[in-house]
């Protein structure tokens, strides 16, 4: 994903990653764009990001929400994003679709017109959390799960899983015009993270593989 990140960067870039988290992808821009801002809902993320932030000495990162007008209020001072990130599953934690068409207008209003990008990507629900699916007789790609945290607490989380019909579908609502889409990876990213040979294999299979096929499914839209 950051090899795909990578073909969008320039010296004058101007990034804004969705769903920040911890900084996964937003660290990684350090040194390297003129601009970025990572958005995020939850206070503790957020409390992260500036700890991380202090610690590498990167003083101009702006550091929005959990207010959503952030967005919009960092673009009308700034100006527009050359590059929106919705990264990791983080458009499938929104489990209300409206939330999720609102995000999305979000993402779009953000972007240059024309030469933005988006790039996205989501869980694919051919490839993940099957036994939860069963349980959900809609049969609407919505599931429940229960993940376990660094202190030992149990946390159930709502996931909402995707095909490539459904993304590409909610993302032309929102406006946006699809221009790729494909695999995130073929192999499970923890395979991927711990194990090298995974890696290369994966870079083999991935760009031969159809968008279905995908552990996740990656696009890059504009508007």
């Amino acid at each position: 994903m950051w090899q795909r990140i990578e073909q969008f960067l320039h010296a004058g870039s101007a990034v804004l990653d969705f769903g920040c988290g911890s900084g996964r992808y937003l660290m990684r821009l350090q040194g390297r764009v003129a601009r970025a801002a990572g958005f995020d809902v939850s206070p503790a993320a957020l409390d992260t990001i500036r700890e991380r932030a202090a610690q590498a000495g990167w003083h101009d990162l702006h550091i929005l929400g959990p207010a959503d007008t952030d967005i919009s209020d960092h673009t009308q001072a700034f100006g527009k994003m050359d590059l929106v990130l919705c990264l990791f599953g983080v458009l499938g934690h929104i489990t209300d679709e409206k939330a999720r068409a609102d995000a999305l207008l979000r993402m779009r209003h953000a972007l240059k017109p024309e030469t933005g990008r988006l790039l996205i990507s989501v869980p694919n629900r051919a490839r993940r959390f099957r036994a939860e699916q069963a349980m959900n007789k809609e049969g609407c790609g919505l599931v429940r799960y229960t993940r376990q945290t660094g202190d030992g607490q149990n946390v159930v989380l709502n996931y909402q899983l995707f095909d490539p019909e459904k993304l590409v579908q909610e993302l032309a609502a929102a406006g946006f015009n699809l221009r790729r889409i494909g695999c995130e990876s073929v192999l499970p990213e923890s395979w991927l993270l711990h194990n090298s040979l995974a890696r290369r294999f994966d870079a083999i299979l991935t760009p031969l593989c159809p968008p279905r096929w995908g552990y996740g499914i990656y696009a890059e839209a504009s508007c």
